[in-house]
């Protein structure tokens, strides 16, 4: 599979909650950071967002930002607004009517649908740190037509009253997440951003990266992805650390135990079963390289895990 199809498949993501947010007026809400991964998509009108450590940002109708890891960020219709501040330690709650911002006696000339997805618990944190902070795609872009088509889509549905609307507006969102995540130019905000997007970007990069997704128990050293790359290995391994964020070695151990995560919580295998698909020599090297980078055994996670996912699954 290619680098980026393998993340969002143990990702997982799932559309938890979704509203129709409406402003009039001058208005500015603030919302604190949180564990999921958030979006926003503008059906009508503009607005500005600062997201914590960013320049801010301005919206246009038609414009679409996710947010993998969402960090603190303020939304509102112009940068010298009074700020409130919203409680955000729970996803957005599902409302018919949505939430309102600014003056109520005025027709709203602001709509976006925003809200939140769920990502795999076991490898959110691991793999979020593959991704960027924001993917800012303008609808002014002409490389984003396969984008529009869908946001048509959510657009139409988000404004309809019709039976199903919300069922099939997170479906499709979650089509939107995907297509969002694989679209890669040089005018998406989020290259330049360290990352495997980043990464996936530069050509010489993009051939290691795929020899490690396509043969992960492969013994890969430094060297040998250096000329899959066909660069020297001291100009491979700061550019790969540069674009990635992470040094090529220990991508491979993260990509190694992410993908130990998702065998144990799904199945449970034999420890050898695991170590000999992710590259491991036997089950005490992988063991140890787990226990290492996670905490805690492979065996006390799988407990745990699978206990919890049993736990949640009878609620």
């Amino acid at each position: 599979m290619e680098p980026l199809a393998d993340v969002i498949s143990l990702l997982r993501p799932q559309a938890v909650a979704s509203k129709l947010m409406q402003g009039a007026g001058r208005w500015g809400v603030r919302r604190s950071q949180t564990a999921y991964a958030g979006f926003g998509l503008v059906l009508k009108g503009q607005c500005w967002l600062t997201i914590d450590g960013h320049d801010p940002l301005h919206l246009c109708a038609g414009d679409f930002i996710l947010m993998p890891a969402v960090p603190g960020f303020t939304i509102a219709s112009d940068l010298s607004c009074e700020i409130v501040s919203l409680d955000a330690q729970a996803p957005l709650a599902c409302q018919d009517n949505g939430a309102w911002y600014g003056d109520h006696d005025l027709e709203a000339d602001f709509k976006q649908l925003g809200g939140y997805f769920q990502l795999d618990s076991a490898n959110r944190s691991l793999l979020g740190g593959l991704l960027p902070t924001f993917i800012h795609i303008q609808a002014s872009n002409p490389a984003a037509e396969r984008l529009k088509r869908t946001i048509d889509l959510i657009v139409e549905e988000a404004l309809a009253d019709r039976p199903g609307r919300d069922l099939i507006v997170d479906r499709l969102i979650e089509v939107l997440l995907v297509e969002a995540l694989r679209f890669r130019t040089e005018s998406v905000d989020a290259i330049g951003q360290p990352g495997l997007l980043a990464g996936l970007a530069d050509p010489l990069l993009a051939r290691a990266l795929r020899r490690v997704h396509n043969n992960v128990a492969h013994p890969w050293s430094v060297e040998e992805l250096a000329r899959e790359a066909g660069l020297s290995r001291s100009v491979f391994s700061e550019r790969f650390t540069r674009q990635v964020g992470v040094p090529p070695m220990q991508y491979l151990i993260d990509w190694r135990i992410a993908l130990a995560k998702a065998m144990l919580q799904r199945d449970a295998p034999p420890l050898e079963t695991v170590a000999a698909a992710i590259g491991y020599q036997s089950a005490s090297a992988f063991s140890t390289a787990f226990r290492r980078e996670v905490g805690s055994p492979p065996s006390q996670f799988a407990r745990t895990t699978n206990r919890r996912e049993s736990t949640s699954s009878s609620l």
